[in-house]
């Protein structure tokens, strides 16, 4: 939760903007503590986050009286944290003599300022906390996780594997469940998943989902990769709309109430609700941004394996086949047609891993195989 802003200091001379009490604001007459604090060492969990709005990090203290002995009976409600920028925070616990509170930098936060202070008197040490929407990494490494764990924030899911640590995420989702114009009948939907496991460049990924009906086997999946790939996918939760972020830097703007696209790099058409499932479009989505996309298609089934048909995806925005791979230069026009096997292998593992974990990687195969290049400049993250 937000704990209440306190005051926002006046003095340019001054790195920190804002403070917050770990809850109610100590009185100097209460006579809490026994000892007094000589020294206090901070630390962090990350020396740098995703500027997601989503992930936190660990702030963790240590408190010390003149002798250099550890204390561990100062009410947590006696430290102050102060931040150069607005943060969320949770009040300090105390366990096994160590204090710690978690900071949530908001979305697209710079670099952070913290310091810890006990009665306005003893200060630590200053720590930076590292802020960027960049990947934390080019290649997975991968974990293994047993369970996906979700929750709800605001209009999206949000999610993170089980073995990846509990204050970050690595996915968010919205669904268009109807009706307008886009999902037609109560039984259908459409489902955008922004896909960014590890924090890592390799498996950057948007996958949309058309249910036409309640059959899953029915389910029309398209997976989207969007090139260069500058930084993770950034959602922001406005008034009216969702605007999300791609690694191109382009955007996609949602109407935060029906979860249609209004503007953005893709025209969106409906969902296709056809009676035969054999001649139903895949997702409707045409792509008229500057970057490359490469898409893919299945029903039924990951997009990146084989397929039920035989039919190959189409040369213009890929809506019809899932046999082969379209990618397609938004600034020049071109087409390419590949076979999967060139950027996935041919089995049915978790997580289906991309053979290009890096942007030049995939640049050297583009020149090789399709004649043309990542379109630079693009639009580069912090």
């Amino acid at each position: 939760m937000r704990l209440w802003l306190l005051f926002i200091l006046i003095s340019c001379s001054s790195p920190f903007k804002y403070k917050y009490s770990s809850g109610q604001r100590f009185l100097a007459s209460s006579g809490q503590s026994i000892s007094k604090v000589a020294r206090i060492e901070a630390s962090l969990k990350d020396a740098v986050i995703f500027a997601s709005g989503m992930d936190a990090t660990f702030l963790t203290v240590k408190l010390f009286d003149e002798e250099g002995n550890l204390l561990t009976h100062i009410s947590p409600e006696e430290l102050i944290v102060s931040a150069s920028e607005d943060v969320s925070a949770m009040p300090f616990s105390l366990k096994q003599g160590v204090y710690k509170t978690a900071i949530l930098p908001a979305v697209k936060s710079p670099d952070i300022r913290l310091q810890v202070e006990w009665k306005d008197t003893v200060k630590s040490n200053i720590l930076i906390l590292q802020t960027t929407n960049a990947p934390l990494k080019d290649e997975m490494i991968p974990l293994h996780h047993e369970y996906s764990e979700g929750r709800s924030h605001g209009e999206l899911s949000i999610s993170r594997g089980s073995a990846s640590p509990e204050s970050t995420t690595e996915e968010f989702s919205l669904v268009n469940v109807g009706e307008n114009s886009i999902v037609t009948k109560p039984e259908s939907s459409r489902n955008f998943s922004f896909e960014y496991p590890e924090q890592a460049r390799q498996n950057l990924a948007l996958q949309v989902d058309d249910s036409p009906n309640d059959t899953v086997s029915h389910t029309m999946h398209s997976v989207f990769m969007f090139f260069p790939r500058n930084q993770l996918p950034v959602v922001e939760q406005l008034e009216a709309t969702i605007d999300v972020t791609l690694p191109t830097g382009e955007k996609i703007i949602f109407q935060k109430e029906s979860k249609e696209i209004v503007t953005g790099v893709f025209e969106e058409g409906p969902v296709d609700i056809g009676p035969d499932r054999f001649k139903r479009r895949y997702a409707d989505l045409k792509y008229k941004g500057y970057g490359v996309v490469l898409r893919v298609n299945a029903r039924g089934q990951s997009p990146q394996l084989g397929q039920f048909e035989n039919l190959k995806i189409d040369m213009d925005y890929g809506l019809k086949g899932s046999a082969e791979v379209l990618i397609l230069n938004g600034t020049t026009g071109q087409r390419c047609r590949r076979p999967k096997t060139d950027f996935w292998e041919n089995m049915d593992v978790s997580p289906i891993e991309f053979k290009f974990p890096t942007d030049k990687a995939f640049d050297d195969y583009l020149k090789s195989k399709c004649g043309f290049s990542i379109p630079k400049p693009m639009y580069l993250p912090r």
